[in-house]
């Protein structure tokens, strides 16, 4: 018989908890590890579309990236959306388990991955920073920040792409940290490796203006966008050891922000 815990350690064999940020949450959140797996379902985010889809497609087990409980829970006040989504697992024997930070760091994780489907080559690491991935653009041609910033647009299917910088400074060198790498620190950190561009999401106003006073670009996606690869990535790796377990990747999650075709249309 398949268990649970036999899914959960494929995960940890991948990715240990141990390597995970002091400040993060991963693990199992609820349920029971000896239940008999039937199947599981991979989210960037838990609620309750994704306990509906899992329930719809028989699945008893979810694997999340953001930790859906990340500070002790004083209540289940059944108002509060987080809540509804507990409570909803609980009542359906579905047991839920967060890969976060160890899945950014573990060598073949995320952010190798998102390297690997943004198609750099040459991929290495930052001293110090272990989301942080470089890599040089693979393309026959130079190509500018204009171009560049399509191209990737493209790739995290997301058209809310924000650019700082020369639109026509030619790009190189990449450095992309998925998930909310636009801080001070990440971005002198990747400037200082020599990256012509930093691909990443959630930056700060005075972040913009380093990097437009430093002569240095940047391209923001989506939170979401920048690591809804985790679904492919989490289920190649499941996929790989659980042969016969049915693997789905949600289809029930996208990021919480409209897309910009759709206030236009």
């Amino acid at each position: 018989m398949v268990t649970v815990k036999n899914a959960l350690d494929v995960i940890e064999e991948f990715a240990p908890k141990a390597i995970a940020a002091e400040y993060d949450n991963p693990g199992l959140k609820i349920g029971d590890e000896d239940s008999c797996l039937r199947g599981v379902l991979i989210t960037v985010d838990t609620n309750e579309e994704v306990i509906a889809e899992a329930i719809k497609k028989g699945c008893n087990l979810i694997i999340e990236h953001h930790p859906s409980i990340w500070k002790p829970l004083r209540g289940l006040d059944n108002r509060v959306p987080l809540n509804r989504t507990l409570i909803a697992a609980a009542k359906n024997d579905i047991a839920i388990y967060s890969a976060h930070t160890n899945v950014d760091f573990t060598v073949g994780g995320l952010n190798d991955y998102v390297a690997e489907r943004m198609g750099l080559i040459d991929v290495g690491t930052i001293d110090g920073l272990q989301s942080a991935r470089t890599g040089n653009v693979a393309f026959n041609k130079e190509i500018t920040l204009r171009e560049y910033a399509k191209y990737i647009s493209e790739i995290f299917d997301d058209d809310n792409v924000i650019t700082v910088g020369n639109l026509d400074k030619k790009i190189s060198k990449v450095a992309v940290i998925n998930g909310a790498g636009g801080n001070e620190d990440d971005t002198w950190a990747t400037f200082n490796a020599g990256a012509d561009v930093f691909v990443t999401s959630e930056v700060k106003y005075n972040v913009t203006r380093l990097a437009k006073d430093l002569d240095y670009a940047i391209i923001q996606v989506g939170h979401f966008e920048s690591e809804a690869f985790f679904m492919p990535l989490i289920k190649k790796v499941l996929q790989n050891k659980l042969t016969d377990t049915p693997i789905y990747a949600a289809e029930s999650i996208r990021s919480a922000y409209n897309r910009r075709g759709e206030i236009w249309n």
